[in-house]
């Protein structure tokens, strides 16, 4: 028979251990990687029992979406591994960067072993994969390894299939691999040195698997953030080891899990007793991790203590991979580097949980690029996401793939990075789009450059495109509530609405917006957006409250405002009605704000009604409340919507959109729907942020814009 296995089977073990298993049941053929998958051909006695055993064993990383199976008409006696070949269709996917495997770590800390203390080990089961790969199908000449010829110790395990380091594309070791350094200094020593400088207070800058971190002991919070010019946005914080952390943080089983997986995200957790001065000021929560890759073990076997990890990069732009850009920075005291290229970046994983669910906030490496199969073929389409949080994703052959995080892409340089994104991504699937499909915003950067592309333009409404990420990863992933009916909350900060309106808290039942908050009007524009105190004031007039401010209100009487449903921007508003803010200093600080003096759902709310699919909150009775109890009662007030319209509605719930980060929101939400019976869902496999919106663009293209075009086109 002949198999052509399909998914995440490239650079993870695969060959090897169809080899051995072949060559346990006595089989002959051979395997081999193509540009849509790995082949294998098996004859034999048992070759019935192939598929079973293969499955029943396969290596960590190795992720089987689809098999094609036909005879082959072949009789082989013998079992080989054989060259690539790469003449068919590309169907291939691109594999995460995965942290270093427990192998690796016992023979980076084995005396006796040939890579001890050697900082870029890594083997098949384990490493950089995205970060590295030029081209497909994945073989070293087509990685950034191959300017480093193989010495013939690493040559011998690489040709063995017997050898966990077989065909580990990465492969290297002190004499043939790449080399690590800090100034003068290589290896251990730029290490020794990275550490004892870092203790004495110096930013380091030091080379991760996909880009520059800045790193630095914790009490340099405040010089990190002068140089990152990030005034009070939460730091990142790597740990020597998870005992170290349960020292100072009560972990969650599932916490736990996360922290230790294979993928290494950051996990967003709730604060112990150690506030860790400037690293995430005012609010409960901070982002911990672990060591993911040699380097960083190896640091922290001379520095027992936590310290600030985040990515070299002016807040809002890329993550910098070369060294230049890094020495541009400024302010940085040293850098500590190897000689291996990134061939594109990939910033860190961000997750939470809530209950025993993963949340996620940006996919990342471990987690991206996320691909997903499909039992046909698509047509050729990209989808180009939203201006915050961007992402791309395209469709190819049976395949949908949804890139890592890009960034907020509203800089020259972001801009700039996001087209290099699109570009790369053409190149490496050999893919050019007949479809490009973009946000309906008509000033956003990202739409207008899908405008330009001179292709068939698909426009989704932001908040359609939220809910269609959402029932794409239920269909994709065989989710058992996919298809059923739903009522969907859609709640984030801004997006264009289809009446003109700034949209950002809808419900929709199926495709239909049935309710939304009130369109409140705002005085100041994108302003407003940093300047909270606008929407304070905006809040105030429109619940009949006195502004003593002549400028504000003449605006505002004049009608210089814009209209709103948005509950990102209530968010913004009652943090400043609470005296907790005045500006927003970054995305979604407001909500971690309110978050942080949340005291529980016996503190009361807020009356709200629903009349024609409109939700009205008594503005007035918050306005005069005592303010230490505005934000229990708001959030409260927000959860007791849920519950009515989901109880009005009857039907599986839906939960998308930044506004769903805030956990005490979405955990209270998830209380109250339990206690109704009622099933729900949030994404678990993409982000519940804007980093989907462009597999939900994509989605709503394939499902509803391409039979809306066909049928105009029939009537036409």
């Amino acid at each position: 028979m002949r198999y052509i296995f399909r998914g995440t089977v490239q650079g993870v073990g695969f060959r090897p251990t169809v080899y051995r298993v072949a060559r346990d049941l006595r089989l002959g053929g051979f395997v081999r990687n193509r540009s849509d998958g790995v082949e294998v051909v098996v004859t034999g006695e048992k070759e019935g029992l192939f598929i079973e055993r293969l499955l029943s064993s396969l290596p960590p990383l190795a992720v089987v979406e689809s098999i094609v199976e036909e005879p082959s008409g072949a009789d082989f006696q013998e079992f080989h591994i054989l060259s690539s070949s790469g003449d068919e269709e590309l169907k291939a996917v691109i594999p995460p960067d995965i942290t270093i495997c427990d192998a690796c770590l016992s023979d980076l800390f084995d005396p006796s072993n040939r890579r001890y203390r050697y900082p870029l080990i890594n083997c098949t089961n384990c490493g950089p994969r995205y970060t590295i790969i030029r081209d497909l199908p994945y073989d070293r000449e087509r990685t950034t390894m191959a300017p480093f010829p193989m010495c013939d110790s690493c040559r011998e395990e690489y040709g063995n299939p017997e050898s966990r380091f077989y065909h580990a594309q990465p492969i290297g070791c002190t004499n043939c691999g790449p080399k690590l350094s800090l100034g003068e200094l290589e290896g251990f020593q730029a290490i020794e040195e990275a550490a004892r400088r870092i203790l004495q207070g110096e930013i380091i800058a030091i080379k991760g698997v996909g880009g520059f971190h800045l790193v630095a002991r914790t009490e340099e919070g405040g010089r990190l953030r002068r140089l990152k010019r990030r005034s009070k946005k939460p730091f990142a914080i790597m740990f020597p080891s998870i005992e170290k952390i349960e020292e100072v943080v009560d972990l969650s089983p599932v916490e736990r899990e996360l922290l230790l997986s294979r993928e290494r995200p950051i996990v967003i957790v709730k604060k112990g007793e150690e506030a860790f001065g400037e690293v995430a000021p005012e609010i409960e929560r901070i982002g911990i991790f672990l060591p993911y890759n040699a380097i960083y073990h190896l640091l922290f076997t001379l520095i027992d203590r936590p310290l600030i990890v985040t990515s070299a990069n002016i807040s809002g732009e890329p993550i910098m991979r070369e060294e230049e850009e890094v020495e541009r920075l400024g302010g940085v005291e040293g850098i500590l580097t190897y000689n291996r290229k990134i061939e594109r970046s990939c910033d860190d994983s961000v997750v939470t949980t809530v209950g025993s669910r993963r949340l996620l906030y940006r996919l990342g490496r471990g987690y991206g690029p996320k691909s997903f199969s499909l039992p046909f073929d698509l047509p050729p389409i990209l989808a180009v996401g939203a201006r915050q949080k961007g992402s791309i994703a395209l469709s190819k052959g049976d395949q949908i793939i949804l890139s890592p995080h890009i960034g907020d892409i509203d800089t020259v340089e972001s801009f700039d990075y996001f087209r290099k994104v699109i570009d790369d991504f053409r190149r490496i699937y050999r893919f050019q789009e007949e479809i490009v499909v973009c946000d309906s915003h008509p000033l956003y950067e990202v739409s207008n450059y899908a405008r330009s592309l001179g292709v068939e333009t698909i426009e989704v409404q932001h908040h359609r495109a939220h809910l269609w990420a959402i029932l794409a990863e239920m269909e994709l992933t065989g989710h058992p509530l996919a298809g059923e009916e739903y009522t969907a909350f859609i709640w984030d900060g801004t997006g264009y609405g289809e009446d003109g309106t700034i949209w950002g808290g809808e419900v929709f039942v199926g495709d239909e917006r049935k309710y939304h908050f009130e369109p409140i009007p705002i005085v100041g524009g994108e302003r407003a957006i940093k300047e909270i105190d606008l929407i304070a004031k905006s809040l105030m007039r429109h619940g009949g409250v006195p502004v003593e401010d002549p400028l504000f209100n003449l605006a505002y009487e004049k009608g210089a405002t814009f209209l709103t449903s948005s509950v990102g921007r209530l968010f913004d508003g009652v943090a400043v009605l609470a005296h907790l803010a005045t500006y927003q200093d970054y995305e979604g600080y407001s909500g971690m704000l309110i978050e942080s003096n949340y005291r529980g759902e016996g503190e009361g709310s807020y009356p709200f009604t629903i009349e024609d699919g409109i939700i009205k909150i008594e503005w007035r009775e918050l306005l005069l409340d005592e303010r230490e109890l505005i934000p229990t009662r708001f959030l409260n007030t927000l959860i007791s919507i849920i519950e009515a319209i989901a109880l009005k509605e009857g039907k599986v719930v839906l939960f998308g959109g930044g506004v769903f980060q805030n956990r005490t929101l979405l955990e209270g939400a998830i209380r109250r729907l339990k206690g109704l019976g009622l099933p729900f869902h949030f994404p678990t496999e993409i982000p519940i942020n804007d980093g989907s919106i462009s597999l939900g663009q994509l989605w709503w293209a394939l499902k509803k814009g391409l039979k809306e075009r066909e049928s105009s086109n029939s009537h036409g």
